[in-house]
């Protein structure tokens, strides 16, 4: 039966000139077409329809001012007619509003089309297809709605395919082997692909990449590529500074397994590579992925917390900075030291130190680059600074926070990262903790995801090209030797964060620690408590214990002890720390909170550093805040002392009103920075304080003293 439905805002003629898809598809937004097609889904990718005749797909979307019962009546197989709006969202041609729709008939679903992802075509956009021989990047896991996931043909060129929240796909396992992938051809800034049920995955027997090329033995000239297939194979190396390649090497032998060293190359560089491999007349191609050598830069990591840490946990190490104070200041040199360039994600600024200082930065003639979300009030950017600034992901957040100094430069190029927001409230009220890492390739790689949301590579954005939170892409190198530490970098939403976190918890061996903002994610909640059960000690903190979903009551009923934050200020650290004691430390940090907003939707940077030292800061940071939630505290006795000379130059003494027997003395600045420490009575020695003002503060059994003093 034809049934006819019309909007009442947009009375027209059932006569309507019906246009071919391919027609309408040409026509500028704004314009109101009436097309034929044959429907290819139905509710798995919720109220949007998409629809084909013989020459075009296109979208029909419900939205505001749509007629009613388009997405209750309109299914896969339905032969329909839509007269409504055109619409270009994020690249997709969409039809709405729907002013009118009728239902003439039901019909076969068309034959997809057979694609290669080398070829993906947008004329094909809006039509049902199928690639043949896809791997997932993530196979083996499940399906998490609302994200999207990487897929690889033959043709080693890797497309999106999109799982909405509620799809019938959700918590469903992901192909671990290679499938015939049937979806609907879509548009999120760059093409996608829609399954629609687990019908979508056929099994295939074809050759493939069991393993990707994976990197090792990074040096200064060079680094070993690892990779395996299914198949005996031959294989070529392509490779070159940019995607375009340039340069190929023929890798001897006919195996499963494949390895070929780099040699020649330059310091601090990245390069990108991809292996054509051949297996009895079949060619298949890996991902082209990038890959950076060592730099030969000092690899310097300086560790900044905005309070104070407890040194007894801290293996003899001491951070850089323990205020915020420290902190920022340390953030304004490096801005000031400058020489070529900096470039800037911040989710939120409203500090004119800050800003401030990159505008000097900017008259002086270095270039500034400053990306910031949009969904943010950014105060200390309105008016516009007269440095460019792009503001993205309007769709979420954009929650980076990390700066990039003179990423071309191996001597001068610094990294800033961590939890801190550069607003007043994020520095002077909350706990934080920041990194500055001097490494040209870590520069270097941080520099690719800033040019990813910023759109373009030189000084000016571009809004068109500009890619921020789900329409990223993976492109960026991962693991770093840094001095003689090895580390990884990973970037949210694209490069499956989470994943990265979990294989840090299940590589605990005796201690796991972690201090959060917010903590929702089930899977690395999932592994901790595993690891608990496993007889690994696990603590952490938390600040947002009411969040939706929240792991806290749930880790506490496991037997974790986790703890809330109940003092002043948020705890806004994003940490885990892992194994100081032994032969992998590990501290996972960055701006990535361990929720599924982190995961699938924000802008977000997460490092794994495997080093003993930097772990042992960490935990000296968590032991410190874990104490003061945990140990009762009751107030100390005042004790009195006398301190001479004062003025000082190269001892100090001091004395009780009454005999103690064991004394702890500490000298601090005016920061509360700790200069040393000492046990004993007597006296401390003074002479490798720099000239200014300190307190020394003396503990005994019976109380606790502090008096200030002057060293000339």
């Amino acid at each position: 039966m034809y049934r006819l439905f019309f909007a009442l805002l947009f009375p027209m003629s059932a006569a309507a000139q019906v246009v071919s898809i391919h027609q309408a598809r040409s026509l500028p937004a704004g314009d109101t077409v009436t097309v034929r097609g044959v429907v290819t889904n139905g509710y798995e990718l919720g109220k949007i329809r998409y629809f084909q005749d013989g020459t075009a797909g296109i979208a029909a979307n419900p939205g505001t001012g749509s007629v009613t019962g388009f997405e209750t009546s309109v299914t896969a197989g339905d032969s329909i007619e839509v007269t409504g709006i055109l619409r270009s969202v994020y690249g997709l041609i969409v039809i709405d509003p729907i002013i009118a729709f009728s239902e003439i008939a039901a019909v076969p679903v068309p034959a997809p089309k057979t694609v290669s992802f080398a070829s993906l075509d947008p004329a094909l956009e809006g039509q049902l297809v199928r690639a043949e021989c896809v791997s997932f990047a993530a196979g083996g896991g499940v399906f998490d709605g609302g994200a999207t996931y990487t897929a690889v043909d033959l043709s080693g060129y890797d497309v999106r395919v999109g799982v909405r929240s509620g799809h019938p796909l959700d918590n469903d396992p992901i192909p671990g082997t290679p499938v015939m992938l049937t979806g609907i051809m879509s548009r999120y800034f760059d093409l996608q692909i829609l399954p629609r049920n687990l019908n979508d995955f056929a099994p295939a027997t074809c050759f493939y990449y069991t393993e990707q090329p994976e990197q090792s033995e990074i040096e200064a000239d060079g680094f070993r590529l690892d990779w395996k297939t299914n198949l005996p194979s031959t294989a070529v190396l392509r490779f070159g500074t940019t995607p375009s390649l340039g340069s190929e090497v023929a890798v001897p032998g006919n195996s499963e397994s494949h390895t070929h060293i780099f040699a020649g190359l330059q310091s601090g560089t990245v390069y990108w590579v991809q292996v054509v491999s051949a297996s009895s007349g079949t060619v298949s191609m890996s991902e082209l992925r990038p890959f950076v050598t060592r730099s030969v830069s000092s690899g310097q990591i300086k560790v900044f917390f905005s309070r104070s840490v407890d040194p007894a946990y801290s293996n003899g190490f001491a951070p850089d900075g323990q205020s915020s104070a420290e902190a920022v200041a340390e953030t304004i040199s490096r801005i000031n030291a400058a020489r070529h360039t900096v470039d800037v994600a911040m989710y939120n600024n409203n500090r004119s130190d800050l800003t401030t200082a990159l505008k000097s930065a900017h008259s002086r003639g270095v270039k500034i680059r400053y990306v910031a979300s949009k969904n943010v009030t950014n105060s200390a950017l309105n008016p516009l600074p007269p440095f460019p600034v792009i503001f993205v992901n309007d769709a979420t957040i954009m929650h980076n926070k990390f700066m990039v100094v003179d990423a071309d430069i191996p001597d001068s190029a610094w990294v800033m990262t961590g939890s801190m927001n550069w607003t007043n409230t994020n520095i002077n009220n909350d706990l934080n903790n920041l990194l500055f890492i001097q490494d040209q390739s870590l520069a270097r790689a941080y520099t690719l995801e800033l040019e990813e949301m910023w759109g373009s590579t030189g000084d000016t954005p571009d809004v068109q090209r500009s890619r921020s939170g789900s329409a990223k892409r993976d492109n960026t190198p991962h693991r770093f030797i840094i001095g003689e530490v090895p580390v990884e970098l990973w970037f949210s939403p694209s490069d499956r964060t989470t994943n990265k976190i979990v294989n840090s918890v299940y590589s605990t061996d005796s201690e796991a620690l972690f201090g959060l903002f917010s903590f929702t994610n089930n899977d690395i909640g999932d592994a901790m408590i595993d690891q608990h059960l496993s007889g690994r000690e696990v603590r952490g903190i938390m600040e947002n214990i009411n969040d939706l979903g929240s792991e806290y009551n749930i880790l506490n009923n496991a037997g974790i002890q986790c703890v809330a934050h109940s003092l002043s200020g948020d705890f806004h650290h994003k940490y885990g720390v892992f194994d100081v004691g032994d032969t992998d430390p590990q501290v996972v940090t960055g701006s990535h909170n361990w929720s599924f907003s982190a995961e699938a939707f924000n802008d977000e940077n997460t490092l794994v550093i495997h080093d003993f030292r930097i772990a042992s800061l960490y935990r000296s940071e968590f032991e410190k805040r874990w104490q003061e939630l945990t140990v009762p505290v009751s107030t100390p006795e005042t004790i009195r002392f006398s301190i001479w000379p004062n003025p000082v130059s190269d001892r100090l003494f001091f004395s009780t009103a009454e005999p103690v027997s064991a004394v702890h003395i500490t000298i601090s600045d005016a920061m509360g920075r700790v200069w040393t420490e000492s046990e004993g009575t007597g006296f401390i020695r003074t002479d490798q304080l720099p000239a200014g003002c300190y307190f020394i503060t003396i503990l005994t059994a019976d109380g606790i003293g502090s008096v200030p003093f002057q060293k000339i």
